[in-house]
């Protein structure tokens, strides 16, 4: 299991506001790197169910990813993929003094994709490429809510 775990200091923000930015679907291929398209197939008070294209390089190209965004409270949002690879990215938002921090867990499995061949993944070159990516992620959330008036109108759309 590979897991990444990271935070970020979103300045003039409101966690509501992040919150807008990182739960809406459609914004999830402009957030998160590997994420090529994402198909929206049911959305719910709380959760919607999604088809992503991930990219996962070298001979697998990009993968189909079926996956639920599930949210909480406005304070927490989960990614999860089960299938062809484990993957689930965790954020939890909080309150802090002019804006609010973000904590960003992400945890991978590559397991069900590579059977047996998994153990021979140098797992910390895998973390450190997740870990940069999980960063630009970070810089994205923190870019897109600077454009929270264009955030708030594609949200209400």
């Amino acid at each position: 299991m590979i897991k990444v775990i990271r935070g970020s200091y979103i300045p003039d923000t409101t966690p509501e506001e992040v919150f807008i930015a990182l739960s809406d679907p459609n914004a999830l291929s402009k957030l998160i790197p590997r994420i090529q398209k994402v198909e929206l197939k049911d959305r719910r008070e709380n959760s919607a169910r999604l088809i992503t294209y991930m990219s996962i390089g070298g001979i697998f190209g990009s993968v189909r990813c079926e996956g639920t965004l599930d949210w909480v409270d406005s304070r927490e949002i989960v990614f999860k993929v089960q299938n062809p690879l484990f993957i689930e990215n965790h954020w939890v938002l909080s309150p802090a003094v002019n804006g609010t921090d973000l904590q960003a867990t992400m945890k991978m499995d590559l397991t069900p994709l590579l059977g047996p061949m998994a153990q021979f993944v140098p797992t910390e070159m895998v973390t450190d490429t997740v870990a940069k990516e999980f960063d630009q992620t970070l810089r994205a959330v923190t870019d897109r809510c600077a454009a929270l008036p264009r955030v708030r109108q594609a949200a209400a759309a």
